[in-house]
């Protein structure tokens, strides 16, 4: 997976003056580079060293979870991206990033109650739709149905987004029938949708302004 690293530009000098030692600027556009190129190992180092410099930075923390994901130690990941969620707790690249880790390192239990807790909190269709994703990468349909449920009814038809997921639970679940009724209701949203269209067809569907379906209110 590609990730683009959290850089801090600034005009600082690359060195401290009188020690020699590099500075925090110096070590985020080095571990910047080196994710850029691939070079994760070289990275992560630059990253733990300005957490070891400042503990707090949560941009270090976070640019040290990628690349700790993808070296393989996504234990790693978590244990500094939850130190950046705790500086930023909204922000959303930062919990998407630390649900991955949960997910990669097998932690159920937590990313079953992050994912909740963000969802509770946030009540967002964004969140929910999120929770319930994850909760069928675990296999969770119980958890994951009322997550998107609950995110179908925040969104009250504004977005196709929820009814899409919906419509795909639903498929891998052997609903066919609840399947095609939230692919109709995704598609009267976002008639123009490939995604919508395809998946309307693949069920025997002609997608038009004659189909019957529409988003439930």
């Amino acid at each position: 997976m590609k990730y683009t690293p959290l850089i801090i530009i600034a005009s600082a000098t690359l060195f401290l003056a009188g020690c020699g030692q590099p500075s925090t600027t110096a070590l985020m556009e080095k571990g910047s580079f080196a994710m850029w190129q691939g070079r994760w190992s070289d990275a992560a180092t630059s990253y733990a060293k300005i957490t070891q410099l400042h503990p707090g930075d949560w941009e270090a923390h976070y640019n040290l979870g990628q690349c700790l994901l993808e070296l393989g130690d996504p234990q790693g990941a978590s244990a500094s991206l939850e130190i950046a969620n705790t500086v930023v707790p909204m922000n959303i690249e930062v919990g998407d990033l630390l649900a991955e880790s949960y997910l990669a390192a097998g932690d159920e239990n937590k990313l079953f109650t992050f994912l909740e807790q963000q969802a509770t909190e946030l009540q967002t269709v964004r969140a929910w739709t999120w929770f319930a994703e994850y909760a069928m990468a675990i296999s969770d349909p119980d958890n994951a149905t009322v997550a998107i449920n609950t995110a179908i009814a925040l969104d009250a038809g504004k977005t196709s987004k929820p009814y899409i997921v919906a419509a795909s639970f639903a498929e891998q679940l052997g609903d066919d029938t609840l399947a095609l009724q939230r692919w109709k209701e995704a598609w009267a949203i976002d008639p123009n949708n490939i995604q919508v269209s395809d998946a309307l067809r693949g069920h025997g569907e002609v997608p038009g302004p004659t189909m019957t379906g529409s988003v439930q209110e």
